[in-house]
């Protein structure tokens, strides 16, 4: 996804400011020109827009949350799908996450904990009433404004109850920290799902801790199914025994055990803030049953039901195999006793053989481990190296630690007392993983973070001003692009904060006469650049459009680019700009990309094609040209471009031969 600050989408979203990154998505804060106010734009990123369950799952958060009308809910205006990175246009809520409110001023006061508790709780009673079950209720899906509204949001792993409600690959998705032993399972899921989730919740608004908690999400997630949470009140004395009980019957692990629906733990946190003094039945915590088996397309969690005892088989007449009692007691017997001599037979012979391999009475010299730790595999392996132990390679992986070929692990250990020939088993490093750093440059910061992670570095960020890339957008990388470090380096990202010239906003001169709009533009100190496009009448001479649009804030002196409608092909010629767009091949690593009009390479970028949805080439000229697209040095496909119409076509495409 490239930079999009300052641009407007559907000619109505001035895109402002980046304001969160998710899972899958970026969210920007933006201006609907048209209904006048402030909005929250949510946009697929790049590395999930072309991947079909992504697409999936951002398609059922806009079904689901157009489903739903509530106070508590973040309200959806606008959907749009058809467009290459998919996004919803949603209310703007000016606030912080309730896990940013609870690291603020926990432990949370217990009736301010059970009123947030009691607001999250009739958001989700009404998505329960429109059949969908959130999946995924953790605070940093819930925010508080500065008024103490609570809006419940990201609906994107939301199912109808109706479809299919097992999770991907059956496994449980959401934050490990908050969801159900049945989602950790795997299982089915219904509306008390989300129950247990608020649960966990309540309980870490009250204590400032969570429940449960490892250094895997595996681990928190085997805590979950197997263990009771911690002890509320020996984490937070002060917890009233009322609201400790209502936190724990949300948490049960049986969901048969848990308050049934939103409006009953609603009723009982009612009564609590009431008169906090009340109690309620005590609550013993139950270990977890092994997860329900549904069956494919289920959606809510089956209710038990009893199983129809077998009928018993009809008794044989008298007449049918009449036998001697001597018959019926002796066939069984002979072949119990046949059965059983076998069995002690072959006992012995076991028994023997064992005898004569182990030779159990005989005396075995004990020896103390040697250290292979940080030796050679090769040569500890060599005959005589090490007598009396017998060396078995398990496995060689990178290891940043150790050279290649050192062993930096064995079993047992150095030290431990076995017997003489016993094995020893050891792991080798493969030396460290080397990584090439692509090159990241005016790409958008929070995309380059996830791809340094994906490719097993860690970075950290440092501001600086940059007077021709945007801000938000990568400046360089140290160590620079197509160095190789080792697998677990640190990156040092440096992330445009924009120019340091003061910021101006940009004026409003769409409609206006070319000569005007330049001179507004000149006199706001920006340099103006105008190209053309063939248009009717009634635009000639206008400006149809402008880039960066108004009222973005830009540095003075910065670019400022006017689109004029011209009736007359002569302005168009040696002005006009067409953008020729292709997918890339399906190639490994990096290719040069390069564009060739009319014998002069006019276009040249290195991408990686896999992580490069398409290519844009901008090209300027005039009449009707042809152009080749080359993938390093080989032409990929060649097109026919009219810069009079602005249109073009493919003559040749040779892109089978790629990626082969």
């Amino acid at each position: 996804m490239e930079n999009i600050l300052g641009t407007k989408l559907a000619d109505r979203y001035l895109i402002e400011e980046l304001v969160g990154v998710g899972g899958m998505c970026n969210v920007y804060r933006a201006f609907d020109a048209e209904a006048l106010r402030t909005v929250a734009v949510k946009m697929l990123r790049d590395e999930y827009a072309a991947d079909e369950e992504y697409l999936r799952r951002f398609r059922n958060e806009s079904r689901a949350i157009n489903a739903l009308s509530h106070p508590n809910i973040v309200k959806i205006y606008d959907v749009v799908l058809d467009v290459p990175n998919p996004y919803l246009v949603m209310e703007y809520v000016s606030g912080i996450t309730l896990k940013e409110y609870i690291e603020r001023k926990k432990p949370i006061p217990g009736k301010t904990a059970a009123n947030i508790a009691g607001l999250v709780l009739t958001a989700l009673q009404c998505a329960h009433e429109n059949g969908i079950v959130h999946r995924d209720v953790k605070p940093q899906n819930i925010m508080v404004t500065e008024k103490g509204e609570v809006k419940v949001m990201d609906f994107g792993i939301a199912r109808f109850a109706m479809s299919q409600s097992r999770t991907i690959d059956g496994n449980a998705i959401g934050s490990v920290h908050y969801i159900s032993p049945e989602q950790a399972l795997g299982g089915a899921v219904d509306q008390r799902t989300d129950i247990y989730s608020v649960g966990v919740i309540l309980f870490e608004m009250l204590s400032g801790k969570l429940p449960f908690d490892g250094e895997s999400p595996i681990s928190v997630a085997l805590q979950q199914v197997e263990q009771n949470p911690k002890a509320l009140r020996s984490l937070n004395p002060n917890v009233p025994v009322g609201l400790e009980q209502i936190t724990l019957h949300a948490m049960a692990k049986d969901p048969d055990h848990r308050y049934q629906n939103c409006g009953e733990m609603i009723a009982d946190l009612r009564k609590w803030l009431a008169d906090p003094k009340t109690t309620f039945p005590a609550y013993t915590a139950r270990a977890a049953k092994p997860a329900k088996k549904s069956g494919e397309g289920i959606g809510i969690m089956p209710k038990k039901q009893g199983a129809m005892a077998p009928k018993k088989a009809a008794e044989a007449g008298e007449n049918n195999g009449k036998k001697k009692l001597r018959d019926r007691l002796t066939t069984p017997l002979s072949k119990l006793f046949a059965v059983t001599c076998g069995v002690v037979v072959a006992s012995l012979l076991f028994v023997l053989v064992m005898f004569q391999i182990y030779q159990p009475f005989k005396t075995v010299e004990d020896i103390t481990l040697p250290n292979l730790v940080g030796v050679d595999y090769t040569a500890a392996s060599s005959n005589g190296a090490y007598p009396g132990v017998k060396i078995k390679l398990e496995s060689e992986d990178y290891n940043a630690d150790y050279e290649e070929g050192q062993i930096y692990r064995q079993s047992p250990n150095a030290g431990t007392s076995v017997k003489k020939g016993s094995t020893v088993q050891v792991w080798v490093s493969a030396g460290s993983k080397m990584v090439t750093i692509p090159t990241f440059t005016n790409q958008e910061a929070t995309a380059v973070y996830a791809k340094l992670v994906s490719l097993g570095l860690k970075y950290s960020t440092t501001d600086i001003a940059s007077d021709t890339i945007a801000e938000g957008s990568v400046v360089r990388t140290s160590p620079d692009a197509g160095q190789s470090v080792a697998a677990g380096s640190t990156v040092v990202v440096y992330v445009s904060v924009g120019s340091d010239k003061e910021k101006v906003q940009v004026p409003e001169v769409l409609g206006y006469p070319e000569e005007s709009a330049v001179q507004v533009l000149r006199d706001a100190q920006f340099d103006v650049t105008v190209t053309y496009q063939l248009t009717d009448y009634q635009y000639d001479g206008l400006v149809m459009s402008q880039t960066p649009a108004s009222p973005s804030m830009v540095p003075i002196g910065s670019k400022i680019t006017l689109v004029v409608g011209t009736v007359d092909n002569a302005n168009v010629n040696g002005e006009a700009t067409v953008t020729l767009q292709t997918t890339p091949p399906d190639l490994p690593g990096t290719v040069n990309v390069t564009a060739v009009l009319n014998g002069e390479t006019v276009y040249s970028e290195v991408i990686e094609p896999r992580n490069t949805r398409l290519i844009s080439i901008p090209l300027q000229g005039s009449g009707t040209c042809m152009v080749d697209v080359l993938i390093d040095g080989v032409v990929y496909k060649s097109a026919s471009v009219d810069f009079a119409t602005g249109q073009y076509y493919w003559t040749a495409d040779y892109s089978s031969a790629f990626g082969e």
